[in-house]
C-alpha cells in the first residue's frame, strides 16, 4: 500500500498519534528488558578481568608499589614497568613473560597457576584481594614467611 501511494504521487498522512503511540511502545519495549544482577563474586571477577564485553575482555595492571611485612619497599627500575593482564577467560600474562590461569574461587581470594620455565612446572600462588576497584588492585601473597602487599594501578 505505501508503495502503492509513493508510485502513484499520493501524499501520506501519519498521524501524530500513530507517531507518539509507536515511539511509547518501543520505549516501554527497551525498558522493560530484564537485566540479571551480578553477584559480588562476579562483580569482582569482572573488575580483576574484565566483563567479556564488546571493549572489556581484559585488564591491565601495572605495580604501583610494594609492601613487604607492613613497610614501603622501593621499587627497582624493572619492578615499575611490571604489569600483569588478566583476561576475561581466565587466562594471564605479564611483563617478564610469564603465563597461566587465574581465578577467584570465593570472593577476596585469587589463585593462579603459572607455567614455568621447566615444560610441565606449574606454580600455584594464593592471594588475598584486599582491595579490587576501576584504578586500583591491592593484593596480599599468602602463605609466605614475609608479608608481601602489591599494590597496581590500572593501564587499560
Amino acid at each position: 500500500m505505501l508503495i502503492h501511494m509513493l508510485l502513484i504521487n499520493k501524499p501520506i498522512r501519519i498521524s501524530l498519534k500513530k507517531i507518539v503511540f509507536t515511539l511509547l511502545t518501543i520505549c516501554i519495549f527497551f525498558a522493560c528488558a530484564k537485566e540479571v544482577p551480578v553477584d559480588d563474586l562476579d562483580f569482582q571477577r569482572h573488575l580483576v578481568g574484565g566483563t567479556g564485553s564488546y571493549d572489556d575482555t581484559k585488564k591491565t595492571w601495572k605495580l604501583d608499589s610494594l609492601a613487604i611485612d607492613g613497610k614501603a619497599f622501593a621499587l627497582t627500575t624493572n619492578q615499575k614497568k611490571y604489569t600483569k593482564t588478566f583476561n576475561q577467560d581466565g587466562t594471564y600474562t605479564d611483563s617478564d613473560g610469564y603465563s597461566g590461569n587465574w581465578e577467584i574461587p570465593t570472593i577476596d581470594n585469587l589463585t593462579h597457576v603459572t607455567s614455568g620455565s621447566t615444560v610441565g612446572t606449574k606454580i600455584t600462588t594464593k592471594f588475598e584481594v584486599v582491595e579490587v576497584n576501576a584504578a586500583q588492585f591491592n593484593l596480599k601473597l599468602l602463605n609466605t614467611t614475609s608479608k608481601y602487599e602489591y599494590f597496581f594501578v590500572i593501564v587499560n
